[in-house]
């Protein structure tokens, strides 16, 4: 009898392992993020720069309007560090503002390249900086600056969200101990 319960304890762990969804978490860390400077509508790039993200900032601008890349916008020094779920630009020196277009900021792409996102958090000490400047989409964000006059230090973190994922050891072991009862009610009925 110890058998029967063995076999059929392994066979439902077998169908649970294979039926059970593999999940992995949300990490940007690796890939490739393409950054555009909008300017001066949504639909214009006037810079741009691939990045790969990994430790440190990813793109680090003198200010002045020299470098290459993004860093030929920036007057002011800034950096942009990009990390496993979030965005953040700093400005580091300066209070040159955006000019006031119709749309003059940044668009963070091939964001799903990490993962699968369903919504963000922004924290900001940019004054005028809010949640009705960003637009966002599973696969990019953009972060609309126009009009705003920085100080140096300011910065805003936008932080990249998922849906709560099932561990995948839930359902496997749901499976063996559906499994269990079935085995363990057949042998009280084989018993009587």
């Amino acid at each position: 009898m110890k058998s029967k319960l063995v076999r059929a304890l392994a066979v439902c762990a077998l169908g649970a392992a294979v039926a059970a969804p593999s999940f992995a978490a949300n990490d940007l860390t690796g890939t490739t993020v393409d950054i555009n400077w909008q300017f001066p509508d949504a639909a214009t790039t006037a810079y741009s720069q691939s990045v790969v993200v990994g430790a440190g900032a990813e793109v680090t601008c003198a200010g002045n309007a020299a470098g290459t890349g993004l860093c030929p916008g920036f007057v002011d020094a800034a950096h942009i560090d990009i990390g496993a779920n979030d965005l953040a630009l700093t400005i580091d020196s300066g209070t040159s503002a955006w000019t006031a277009t119709t749309f003059n900021g940044y668009e963070f792409s091939n964001l799903s390249a990490g993962g699968t996102w369903t919504g963000y958090t922004l924290s900001t000490d940019f004054a005028g900086l809010d949640a009705s400047r960003i637009t966002f989409t599973p696969d990019a964000v953009w972060v609309n600056m126009q009009g705003i006059t920085p100080v140096a230090g300011q910065s805003f973190d936008i932080t990249l969200q998922t849906s709560a994922v099932p561990e995948p050891a839930s359902p496997a072991l749901m499976l063996a101990g559906l499994g269990a009862l079935v085995v363990i009610a057949r042998r009280r009925r084989a018993q009587r």
